[in-house]
């Protein structure tokens, strides 16, 4: 393979790469050294990779990023890589590195898994703000994005970054560049969530680099979040209602959960509840008070996937009935969940090419009628408004154009990238196919199904091509069964 030769000739090989050829310079061959990554059994290869902050000017601050591989397993080991591309924005991949083993692995017969974190996240000089976040857990139920936290998270990082660096175009030209040192030609780009939309924009700026691409759970370059959050979340919810009227039992222990939920939300509307919930990493209590906003965001979470969509009636009726305990564990887990990852790279991306292009008209139409209501979508506008981040050309939010086979898997429910999303990247794709996933929401990965999915991306990248899958243990993928008073 590719990194073992350039193990074998470390610091004599030298290669061409992206952004460096312009500017006529050559750039050393990454050479990686054998690592143990957790939750990884074999060993791994690691490394660091400089890049400049500024790649216009390459003049000043370099950053360095942080790579890994996982090496391919199976004795016939091919060229090409799978390139991943984690969620958030902010989520890193290389402390990633047992989710990808445990959930890619069959990926791995055959072809290396390549992890970098991305600029700004993780090993590769994170923007995280902990040191400013004194009550970060109850500021984000109360408030999402605190202004407080965020000017001091500004005022922090300003010290030794320049936050308009940190946008999707830099972070995919930064990997190309790497994968390159690396000496890979043809890349498997692979990424979920927000990395869909990074993935998008790699095939844009680097067209000829990329063999194939899988997206799941696809952002478009033009979605402006938080805009259709609360849209989004309301069809989840009513679907989940749906589902749940199906199942005889689940219909029987919860025969209203929309007035559940409406219930729920008067109580704390009325007076914000206190409740103590256990911290699941420490087993310790923790005092919560779940104001409107807060058990409005907890839905929204436990809507995401398996775990959640299966607890979520029972969390629901529990509360409207007076208990808000499962409700505050619920908020506690998902609410810590959601403030992980590098906070000051998730404002600079978003803020760029999302929060810039909402038009307050918009808001109104976009949160009328639902549990989320325009929360979330006016703090995100005012957080912004407190961050320097990039000027983008509003070209940024045309559609990728391209001839490169694309997988595209999206959860019949998803409560933030639903499949029309991806309907709408599709038909830019000439090579292109969407597979819907049923009963699934943004976990298409990671619940039931996973083994089925995987399989399928496993036949896209064996034939370079989408058009002949066999797709049929999607098709047979159960609903998520509900928990009751009984099967909890």
């Amino acid at each position: 393979m590719r990194w073992r030769a350039a193990l074998l000739l470390a610091g004599s090989l030298w290669t061409t790469v992206p952004g460096l050829a312009e500017a006529g310079e050559a750039a050393p061959r990454l050479v990686l050294t054998p690592c143990r990554l957790p939750g990884v059994p074999d060993m791994a290869r690691c490394g660091t990779y400089e890049v400049f902050e500024n790649r216009e000017t390459r003049a000043g601050r370099k950053i360095a990023l942080r790579v890994a591989v996982l090496p391919a397993l199976g004795p016939e080991r091919l060229p090409d890589p799978i390139l991943f591309f984690d969620g958030g924005p902010g989520e890193p991949s290389v402390s990633d590195a047992a989710w990808h083993e445990e959930t890619l692995k069959p990926l791995r017969r055959r072809r290396d898994i390549v992890l970098i974190d991305a600029r700004g996240t993780g090993g590769s000089g994170a923007l995280d703000c902990a040191e400013t976040a004194a009550a970060k857990l109850q500021g984000y139920l109360d408030d999402f994005l605190p202004l407080d936290q965020v000017r001091a998270c500004r005022e922090l990082l300003q010290r030794r970054a320049d936050l308009t660096q940190y946008t999707t175009e830099r972070m995919v030209d930064d990997k190309a560049e790497v994968a390159a040192a690396l000496g890979y030609d043809a890349l498997n780009l692979m990424g979920t969530s927000y990395g869909t939309r990074a993935v998008l924009v790699f095939l844009r700026r680097h067209p000829g680099k990329a063999r194939t691409a899988t997206i799941v759970g696809v952002l478009p370059t033009d979605a402006r979040v938080p805009l259709p959050a609360a849209r989004n979340a309301q069809r989840a919810f009513e679907a989940l209602v749906a589902a749940c009227e199906r199942e005889a039992a689940c219909a029987s222990g919860f025969p209203d959960l929309r007035g559940d939920l409406a219930e729920v939300l008067r109580q704390v509307e009325e007076k914000a509840v206190e409740v103590a919930a256990t911290d699941p990493d420490t087993e310790r209590e923790v005092a919560l008070t779940l104001t409107r906003e807060g058990v409005a965001q907890t839905v929204r979470y436990l809507l995401y996937g398996d775990f959640g969509l299966a607890r979520l009636p029972w969390v629901l009726h529990s509360a409207a009935r007076g208990d808000f305990r499962p409700m505050g564990e619920m908020a506690l887990l998902f609410g810590a969940t959601a403030t992980g990852g590098s906070r000051g790279l998730y404002l600079s991306v978003t803020c760029a090419e999302d929060v810039a292009f909402i038009r307050p008209e918009d808001i109104p139409a976009a949160a009328a009628g639902t549990f989320l209501g325009d929360f979330r979508v006016r703090r995100q506008i005012d957080a912004c408004k407190e961050w320097p981040a990039a000027r983008l050309d509003p070209a940024f939010r045309q559609h990728v154009v391209s001839d490169v086979p694309v997988l595209a898997l999206a959860g019949e429910h998803d409560v933030t990238t639903p499949p029309e999303d991806a309907a709408r990247v599709v038909r830019h794709l000439s090579r292109g196919r969407l597979v819907v996933v049923p009963h699934r929401s943004h976990g298409v990965l990671g619940g039931e199904g996973t083994a089925c999915v995987v399989d399928v991306i496993d036949q896209f990248l064996a034939a370079g091509s989408a058009e002949r899958l066999d797709t049929a243990c999607i098709e047979r993928i159960p609903p998520v069964p509900f928990l009751t008073a009984r099967s909890r």
